[in-house]
């Protein structure tokens, strides 16, 4: 399955993608996205995914993006990108920038651009476990934690605080001491109270929304409140999510192995079954591909 970009309307090879350097997303992060895990011709969760782009341009104060022609575009591009070969999983990232710059203030932006990409999942996939670094500090500012914008420079940076404490990933925790997500996913805390995501100056995920759901129906208790990161490390359980990975164990906190349990390898099971489902139509409806 060859990468394929959509950009401007144009589809072509993923290493042959360009966008101006005058794109404020390039620029500075003026960019919301979000990244939908594709099996063969169905969107896993795609309407939510897309739901959350549009209430993510609106809390960076961005022109609303139309859902119906990125629908189409990215159902134009997957079908590009698997021309010639079987359906398979694939990683689609839909970037909408408030276009090109014509000054620092966002009234001086041009129209909006949307840039999509779809690439092979199995090459950027790593499920089997995650070690996590503590990294002290939210990644709220004046950009909405609930917004999936493009500023990333803080979970870039603590990717590397992270890395150099020989750790996968970061486990950020706010000034009250509570664990919020990391830098690429949401946690998921299992202890004698149940299973519990943390609440705070988060991004909410579908994928852990979707993990959630399936966990309840098999029976889970699941809440959402405020996590002490001393809880997180007596936690019995400790695994995230993300489109991309699914449900992953966290096999080290700050250095210490930790077990995989019985509660992560069920979300793991469940999750599986889920993709199964979306793979054969029966949770999503099909990509609307039209000739452009």
């Amino acid at each position: 399955m060859p990468a394929k970009a959509w950009i401007d309307g144009a589809i072509v090879p993923l290493d042959e993608a360009r966008v101006p350097v005058t794109d404020r997303g390039f620029l500075w992060g003026d960019h919301v996205f979000e990244i939908i895990r594709a099996e063969g011709r169905f969107l896993c969760d795609g309407d939510a995914h897309l739901a959350r782009l549009a209430r993510s341009a609106s809390l960076v104060r961005m022109a609303p993006p139309d859902l119906a022609v990125i629908a189409r575009a990215i159902a134009a591009t997957v079908v590009a990108a698997a021309a010639g070969a079987p359906p398979s999983s694939a990683s689609v990232r839909i970037v909408w920038t408030r276009g090109d710059a014509r000054g620092l203030a966002p009234s001086t932006a041009g129209a909006g651009r949307l840039v999509i990409t779809v690439e092979p999942l199995a090459a950027t996939t790593v499920t089997s476990g995650v070690s996590l670094g503590i990294v002290h500090g939210a990644r709220a500012s004046l950009v909405p934690a609930a917004a999936k914008s493009g500023n990333y420079l803080a979970s870039v940076l603590a990717l590397a605080a992270a890395a150099d404490a020989g750790a996968d990933d970061a486990l950020l925790v706010d000034a009250e001491g509570n664990v919020l997500e990391t830098a690429t996913a949401n946690l998921f805390v299992v202890d004698a109270a149940g299973v519990t995501t943390p609440s705070g100056a988060l991004l909410p995920g579908i994928t852990a929304a979707r993990v959630a759901q399936l966990l309840g129906e098999a029976g889970h208790t699941i809440d959402t409140a405020p996590v002490s990161l001393e809880r997180a490390r007596n936690a019995t359980e400790l695994f995230v999510t993300s489109a991309r990975r699914g449900p992953v164990p966290v096999v080290a906190l700050d250095g210490a192995p930790r077990e995989t349990g019985a509660v992560t390898r069920a979300a793991t099971v469940a999750y599986a079954r889920w993709l199964e489902r979306c793979a054969e139509g029966r949770d999503s409806p099909p990509l609307a591909y039209t000739e452009h």
